[in-house]
């Protein structure tokens, strides 16, 4: 499913990019950090984004973006109570999720750079979460779907500005509505990073 779902959006986004003009497809490496109290709080270096912007002028532009990260993390003995207060476990753990937002996006473009173009922008969408605890010989799943919203800033460099590609450099702070019942969360927050390139018509 979830290759699946990342196979079919970017099959989409580089039909949206051959079909129209003016258009930047990307795809980076993703670096994130989440921002969760004491739940997880090891970096994730297994993250990845496709992302296609349409430029109405030269300073903004309008598109899609899908991100995806996984988290793992081995947690020391602590107890944990499910929502209702009905129930608890002890042990130690060892937590994994992933992250699936889906989002439309908006970019403002600063400056008359052809080399180094910065921007801001801001995406929002929807997120899917996957969230496994295993203690012992057991797990517990959780799946869930929420809102989320996502600032971000980065530049776009390119080092022969007569081509058609260059180097795409970003950082955002993402927050997202997910729940997890067994860990009495009810959001999830990341600080992300992403080096990758981008590919123009």
């Amino acid at each position: 499913m979830k290759k699946l779902t990342i196979f079919l959006s970017i099959a989409l986004m580089i039909t949206l990019t051959s079909q129209a003009q003016h258009n930047m497809f990307g795809i980076s490496w993703g670096i994130n950090i989440p921002n969760n109290s004491s739940y997880l709080d090891k970096t994730s270096f297994a993250g990845g984004k496709v992302e296609w912007r349409h430029f109405i002028n030269k300073k903004f532009s309008a598109g899609l973006s899908l991100d995806w990260a996984t988290y793992e993390q081995y947690l020391p003995r602590q107890t944990f109570k499910s929502a209702d207060g009905n129930s608890a476990i002890t042990s130690d753990f060892v937590a994994q999720a992933y992250q699936l937002p889906i989002t439309a996006t908006a970019h403002y473009y600063f400056g008359e750079g052809t080399m180094f173009k910065p921007f801001a922008g801001l995406a929002i969408g929807a997120q899917y979460m996957q969230n496994s605890l295993y203690y012992n010989v057991y797990v517990s799943d959780e799946y869930s779907w929420g809102f989320v919203v996502r600032p971000e800033i980065g530049a776009i460099i390119k080092p022969n500005p007569s081509q058609n590609w260059g180097i795409l450099l970003g950082a955002n702070y993402s927050y997202s509505t997910n729940k997890i019942e067994v860990l009495n969360r009810d959001s999830f927050r990341n600080i992300g990073f992403n080096i990758g390139f981008i590919f123009e018509n």
